[in-house]
């Protein structure tokens, strides 16, 4: 088996769906009225719709890094391999030991570079480090001499992005360095995009891409296995695919980028940020909200108090420039985002009390608040906002795997 079938949920019995107003709240105790759910069910759904554009040929790796772009590694890895994909990828090799230490045992590739104060752990705990330097060739080689074991390393290209990975001029000399290392086997050869909606430079570095795994054996049978495409590469370049993808952002539903017309057909977004109201009030015209006073009532109003802020990662960016859902409509956030606290125009929403639900991102009736939205409105873009979500934010799943 390649993924754990027992691992405990977190904080409490798994959230079933129900009528109640508050379904999740009133089924596990010790949530704070502000937490994300998140959806597992769509993660599956995302991969099977991946799989859709893809077709049959390519292997499928999730990326799980940065706690699964914030919503859970642990989870989100379960559910993923639950639905085929063959491979989890992390940043840094922390990432990959806490799934270990949680009972899955799929291959884990770590995408950044190793480093001399943990690499030994890497190998320990199985995991698959890149090789992007002559010299990190041989650190893997001495920590697989030290435990006296087979280290299996996926090589990192350069080939146009300008950060880690052998250029064009190591290629040949890694390549050479790897064949002398009776210690590693070199499982797989990959690269990332600068920009993947940039054609004419993607278009480069996949002939870069091409020309330097042929240094590795790429290509042949039982060679080493070539991964290229990110979401926006997977869905516009089918000729960049070879034998594994690396989707990312659509994974979790959201688009980083390309164009609308390639969403692939079922895919749904994964998170929603819910918070309850914790105080409504009623002020004057001309009152004042918030540190700084920027927001001035321009008539008798009520204000609704939501119990997050930039400290549980809500952009301070969106001071006075987001929306809130309340009773399914849209509600102005007015004055600034506070470390722990947002207020939102609830004047024309009905009635509003302690208690009822609010949505700053997702679904709530017919109204909907993207990650796009929001990170096109704080400056920023969708990967940021979902993995800055602090941890002291409950996350509740849905869509438990019940095989």
């Amino acid at each position: 088996m390649t993924r754990r079938k027992d691992w405990p949920h977190a904080a409490g019995n798994s959230p079933q769906p129900s009528p109640s107003p508050h379904p999740l709240l009133s089924r596990r105790l010790h949530v704070r009225p502000a937490f994300v759910e998140v959806d597992l069910a769509a993660i599956r759904g995302n991969i099977r719709a991946i799989r859709g554009v893809i077709g049959p040929g390519a292997a499928i790796a999730a990326i799980v890094k940065a706690g699964a772009y914030g919503h859970g590694a642990v989870e989100v890895s379960d559910a993923a391999l639950d639905a085929g994909v063959a491979l989890l990828c992390v940043a840094i090799a922390d990432e990959g030991i806490e799934l270990r230490e949680a009972g899955l045992r799929a291959p884990i590739l770590v995408l950044g570079p190793p480093n001399a104060t943990e690499i030994d752990d890497t190998l320990a705990h199985d995991l698959m480090p890149s090789v992007g330097e002559p010299q990190h060739a041989v650190m893997v080689a001495e920590a697989a001499r030290r435990l006296g074991r087979q280290a299996r390393v996926h090589v990192k290209l350069d080939t146009g992005m300008g950060r880690h990975g052998a250029r064009p001029e190591v290629a040949h000399s890694l390549a050479e360095r790897l064949t002398d290392l009776r210690e590693i086997e070199v499982a797989g050869v990959f690269s990332h995009f600068a920009e993947a909606t940039d054609l004419e430079w993607t278009s480069h570095q996949v002939e870069q891409f091409i020309a330097m795994c042929a240094e590795f054996g790429c290509g042949r049978p039982g060679g080493p296995i070539r991964h290229l495409c990110n979401s926006v590469g997977l869905l516009r370049l089918p000729e960049a695919r070879f034998e594994m993808v690396r989707p990312g952002a659509i994974l979790y539903g959201f688009n980083p980028g390309y164009d609308p017309a390639l969403t692939p057909e079922g895919l749904r977004p994964v998170m929603t940020l819910r918070c309850l109201v914790s105080a409504v009030k009623t002020i004057q015209a001309g009152q004042p909200v918030g540190y700084g006073m920027t927001w001035h009532a321009p008539r008798d109003s009520r204000i609704a108090v939501l119990s997050v802020g930039y400290a549980d990662g809500y952009p301070r960016a969106l001071s006075g420039n987001a929306d809130v859902l309340i009773n399914g409509r849209r509600c102005p956030l007015i004055g600034r985002v506070s470390m722990d606290a947002i207020t939102v125009d609830v004047t024309d929403a009905g009635l509003v009390a302690i208690g009822d639900e609010a949505v700053l991102i997702g679904r709530q009736g017919d109204e909907r608040i993207t990650i796009e939205e929001i990170a096109e409105r704080a400056g920023t873009i969708g990967q940021e906002i979902v993995c800055r979500l602090a941890p002291r934010l409950p996350r509740v799943y849905l869509g438990r795997s019940e095989d």
